[in-house]
C-alpha cells in the first residue's frame, strides 16, 4: 500500500488536525476560469446585497 502524497504530514503529530486539499481541490484553485466565475458570482451577490441595503434604508422613517 503505498501512501498518498496529501498523506505524508499525518504522520507528524503537528500537522495531524491540519486540512490537506487533494488534487481536485488544488486543480480548483489554479483554474482561471473557475476564479472568475466565482469573482463575478460574488460581485453580482455584493451588488445585490447593496442594492437591497439602500432600498431598505429609504422605507425606514427617521
Amino acid at each position: 500500500m503505498s501512501i498518498i502524497k496529501e498523506e505524508l504530514n499525518f504522520a507528524d503529530p503537528q500537522f495531524e488536525t491540519t486540512m490537506i486539499p487533494g488534487k481536485f481541490q488544488r486543480a480548483m484553485r489554479h483554474c482561471i476560469l473557475w476564479q472568475f466565475i466565482r469573482m463575478v458570482f460574488f460581485g453580482f451577490r455584493s451588488i445585490g446585497i447593496i442594492l437591497l441595503n439602500r432600498r431598505n434604508e429609504r422605507d425606514i422613517p427617521v
